[in-house]
């Protein structure tokens, strides 16, 4: 399911906003509509049987979910772009450097922000608080 809405999110961004486009539709999709989300319910589900707080489970599964997006996106980019001197993995490196210069504060931010949604919604009871 989070792959169809994933994809309807990004066939929206590149028809009506001009971001993506349609000729990288596909590599987008494995990036943010299944790498993504598939690494966040692993790290939810390995928080939740370590025993760790909620928040930090929450925290963690959103910052690295985000991260991992830009982790497949590198190595795309890297594969599609080698550098002519160090090959693939040097232009996945580069990708990566880059991308950790703007992603990372980004992706700590969406962890918090995503933990202060989350405690919203269970203290509301609009979301059970599964998995603690």
């Amino acid at each position: 399911m989070v792959a169809v809405l994933g994809a309807i999110v990004l066939l929206f961004q590149a028809l009506l906003l001009a971001h993506g486009g349609l000729t990288t539709l596909g590599a987008n999709g494995m990036s943010m509509a299944v790498i993504g989300p598939m690494v966040g319910y692993l790290v939810w589900k390995l928080a939740c049987r370590a025993g760790i707080r909620r928040d930090v489970g929450v925290f963690l599964c959103a910052m690295l979910a985000d991260l991992m997006t830009y982790f497949v996106t590198s190595v795309q980019l890297g594969v599609a772009f080698p550098d002519p001197a160090t090959g693939a993995g040097g232009s996945i490196a580069k990708f990566m450097g880059i991308f950790c210069l703007t992603q990372i504060p980004i992706a700590i931010a969406e962890g918090l922000l995503t933990v202060m949604i989350y405690d919203q919604l269970t203290k509301r009871r609009l979301i059970a608080a599964e998995g603690h």
